[in-house]
């Protein structure tokens, strides 16, 4: 594992090994031999609301300063779907101001895999046909209730039974709509996204 991107606020942290990755993006840099090693034992700037930089450490130990957040944090797991339909159309939902990807915490006892197909289809109504593995794992820090959390959510590429139009807002998780979008739709959105759910979709739906 030579990268990982963890999202906070409106920006996201790039932990990496690639000692010649392109730094044009990220506001500070912290090379391990040069406070990485202090970051990653106290990753505070993620969990202040205020802090507004993208960051890039730079450290042989990848791994280990993703566990040093975990350390540092309540951790969530949680899994979802990026769910196209018979005609290549991805679905997605506005929830809270945002538009979103169906996604909810696992329950206790709950796996993982079987925790994103329930999740869509509360939340969307659309039943599922297909669901592909492996998933992909995004990584979200934030500060609520008092609490420092970083969220795990595992994504599933899934595609809907044919004929699953007649979408249902699950309401009472504070979901407004729910809609298929072609790519062209989906751009039209731009800006309008959760900067995770947007690098999702250029990522893995080509938007």
């Amino acid at each position: 594992m030579n990268n990982i991107k963890v999202f906070f606020n409106e920006q996201h942290l790039l932990i990496t090994s690639d000692t010649g990755i392109d730094r044009t993006n990220y506001q500070r840099v912290i090379a391990d031999d040069e406070g990485g090693f202090e970051f990653r034992m106290e990753p505070k700037e993620l969990f202040d609301e205020k802090y507004n930089k993208n960051i890039l450490l730079i450290t042989p130990h990848v791994e280990e300063a993703l566990e040093s957040i975990f350390n540092y944090a309540d951790g969530i797991v949680a899994a979802g779907g990026i769910v196209q339909n018979e005609r290549g159309e991805v679905l997605i939902m506005f929830r809270r101001g945002y538009w979103d990807l169906p996604k909810g915490k696992v329950e206790k006892g709950e796996k993982i895999y079987n925790a994103a197909r329930r999740e869509v289809e509360e939340e969307t109504s659309v039943q599922i046909a297909t669901q592909a593995e492996p998933a992909i794992v995004t990584y979200h820090c934030y500060f609520l209730k008092g609490k420092n959390c970083i969220k795990e959510t595992h994504w599933y590429h899934m595609t809907a039974k044919e004929g699953q139009d007649k979408l249902v807002p699950q309401t009472e998780e504070d979901i407004e709509q729910v809609l298929w979008a072609d790519k062209a739709k989906m751009r039209s959105l731009a800006g309008k996204y959760y900067p995770l759910i947007w690098a999702l979709l250029q990522q893995e739906a080509g938007v």
